[in-house]
């Protein structure tokens, strides 16, 4: 393969991984910390070599996050392929261009090279030191394993970062604005992906939201979950009554049974239905239990509903209804956010709280309710995923 040919798909590489715009990773600074320790070496990094720039995006014994491509002899690695160590860089020819190793009073250096599922080179781990030195038999050895995790860390960090950026795009993008209605919603992962999704759109003079949480976490659920947010899809056009709102309900679950029983998992399920022209709400409750009315004069209504989560068994889906006027507001929950709450029994009530929780003495609005339960889930470390949905008619 000639040598620009080579780059351009090395570079492309690199591009994929999507970490050129990000500063570093705590598992790979673990990574160089462990490789210091072992080695007795002043410095260590996991470096990710962009067209033109050095990332060093795990890094101990100095913190500089980016230098030149030219300026490190990390270059030397991505250039060969190869592992490249020197008896003494002080008097190898290899180095002498590599201005900034020699400023440092360098003479060791040890890079292997890290690559992608498809071979491709995108970066090194290193280590370096003032003094020459070679390492043993046992010391490489060691070396080679650190190399190893620091590539897996680093690829599965790309994966889990492009798994989420995937799944938040499916999300809606903005809140909706329609008439005095305000919908928004947050779903935060407790993994990098998670079961949980949330919905919302317009069909004519009817504002759809659906909330799904699939038994589980990380990318089996995601996967499941993006399953029945594509039946949800397809059932929505098909609603011209609200009230029919268990058939399509019905619809959704056999779109997805066969999948969920093979997989031995299951949906929690919510979907409700505004008719803006009549200011009645109809829902379907399918083992959530999770959603609430909190009315303009401050009281609470729990939504319930009887029947099972989706991918138990076929089942018909009854179709609920409640007006939902101005000044009332729908919030619909994951099962994730009763686990950062103080009180998980009494949520409802907690619910209540931090609605009417705002420094003028008036209830907040929707959007600081979403910031409010986004907050609580970083501060406590959420252990499941946490998804909130909030339906606003405003004053």
């Amino acid at each position: 393969m000639q040598e620009s040919t080579r780059e351009v798909r090395r570079q492309r590489a690199v591009e994929s991984l999507g970490v050129i715009d990000t500063d570093r990773n705590p598992r790979l600074d673990r990574i160089t910390r462990m490789a210091r320790a072992i080695f007795g070496v002043p410095m260590s990094s996991v470096t990710v070599i962009d067209s033109d720039r050095a990332l060093f995006l795990g890094r101990d014994g100095f913190d500089v996050p980016v230098v030149g491509r030219a300026d490190t002899p990390c270059r030397l690695v991505i250039d060969s392929g190869e592992i490249i160590t020197t008896d003494d860089a002080r008097i190898d020819p290899r180095f002498d261009d590599i201005a900034m190793f020699r400023a440092n009073g360098l003479g060791f250096y040890l890079g292997h090279p890290l690559l992608d599922g498809s071979g491709n080179v995108v970066g090194s781990f290193c280590v370096m030191a003032p003094e020459p030195r070679q390492l043993n038999p046992l010391e490489m050895s060691e070396f080679v394993d650190l190399a190893a995790w620091a590539q897996s860390e680093l690829l599965a960090d790309a994966e889990a970062a492009s798994s989420r950026a995937t799944q938040q795009a499916l999300l809606p993008d903005e809140p909706l604005e329609i008439d005095d209605v305000h919908v928004e919603g947050v779903c935060l992962p407790s993994l990098s992906v998670g079961g949980d999704y949330f919905d919302y759109g317009v069909v004519g003079r009817q504002v759809h939201v659906a909330v799904g949480d699939v038994m589980g976490k990380g990318v089996g659920a995601a996967i499941l979950g993006a399953a029945v947010r594509a039946a949800c899809r397809a059932a929505v056009p098909t609603v011209t009554d609200g009230r029919r709102l268990g058939t399509a309900v019905d619809r959704i679950e056999r779109a997805v049974l066969g999948d969920l029983q093979r997989t031995g998992s299951f949906v929690t399920y919510f979907h409700a239905v505004l008719d803006l022209d009549t200011d009645e709400l109809s829902y379907v409750d399918a083992g959530s239990g999770l959603s609430l009315i909190i009315r303009a004069d401050g009281t609470i209504e729990q939504l319930m509903g009887a029947d099972l989560p989706l991918g138990l068994e076929a089942q018909p889906h009854e179709t609920h209804t409640t007006p939902l006027l101005t000044g009332d507001r729908l919030v619909v929950m994951s099962d994730g956010v009763l686990d950062i709450l103080d009180d998980d029994l009494d949520w409802v009530r907690e619910i209540g709280r931090i609605v009417a929780r705002s420094g003028d003495g008036e209830r907040t609005d929707g959007p600081d309710l979403v910031d409010a339960i986004s907050m609580l889930a970083d501060d406590r470390i959420a252990r499941d995923d946490v998804t909130l949905l909030v339906l606003d008619r405003r004053p």
